[in-house]
């Protein structure tokens, strides 16, 4: 059978078989030519309606479909036991979000903890690139860039976006890795719970982080929670009219 023989749901299905079950509009769009000609006027129309109407597909996200028959092994419980488990489940759950957000917003989504999982989904197969572009010194990658939490990068594989993640500490790792970006137009976000904004302006204002201090954003838990259920909610009722 050639590519121009299997059905466009037959094509997606692989794509997904060879993902871990699931995966991102994003990524079916990319892996799509593979398994089968991009025919027809709209043929990203065809492949969303395919995903979001053919009952072989599950939706498990912003933008994101498993296939239904392992609906169960991707959505497989975690369930945190301590302090400790709680602190790791938040931060990876906020990690995903933010690589499905990403994706939803056709950036190119980067993670350096590829192996942990967010509601079954693993995060290294929700992000869209495996290795940090090197769109800069590779002493500058390798030593600070590489290690932030989430990364969305441009079409020109600039990082637009950067995203650190931080439950307890303060603030000021995160930080000097934000200040490494200072002659890009990157975007610089800090997300910790709500109750830790008052540490986040004491940081922000010290002299060593002037540099970036009109560049840092602050973003609650709970605000990207909202957000990501948001498009949760949209994507599920803008299909009813």
């Amino acid at each position: 059978m050639t590519v121009h023989e299997i059905t466009f749901s037959k094509a997606i299905e692989k794509i997904m078989l060879a993902n871990g079950y699931f995966a991102s509009l994003q990524h079916i769009y990319k892996e799509f030519p593979k398994y089968r000609a991009l025919t027809g006027k709209t043929p990203f129309k065809t492949i969303q309606e395919r995903v979001q109407r053919d009952e072989k597909f599950t939706r498990i996200g912003v933008g994101v479909y498993a296939l239904t028959e392992f609906f169960q092994k991707v959505q497989k419980s975690e369930i945190p036991r301590n302090k400790k488990e709680k602190t790791e489940f938040q931060h990876k759950r906020i990690q995903g979000m933010l690589l499905e957000i990403g994706e939803q917003r056709q950036y190119g989504t980067y993670t350096p903890d590829k192996k942990k999982t967010f509601d079954g989904k693993v995060l290294g197969l929700i992000a869209s690139i495996e290795k940090c572009p090197q769109f800069t010194f590779p002493y500058i990658i390798e030593q600070s860039i590489k290690f932030i939490d989430v990364i969305w990068f441009n079409q020109r594989n600039f990082p637009s976006h950067v995203f650190e993640i931080e439950h307890s500490t303060d603030f000021r790792s995160a930080l000097t890795k934000f200040v490494e970006l200072q002659d890009f137009t990157t975007r610089f976000f800090l997300i910790a719970p709500e109750e830790r904004y008052k540490k986040f302006e004491t940081e922000i204002r010290k002299r060593a982080f002037e540099v970036i201090a009109n560049r840092c954003n602050f973003r609650s838990y709970e605000s990207i929670e909202k957000y990501y259920r948001g498009l949760l909610n949209y994507s599920t009722v803008r299909n009813l009219l």
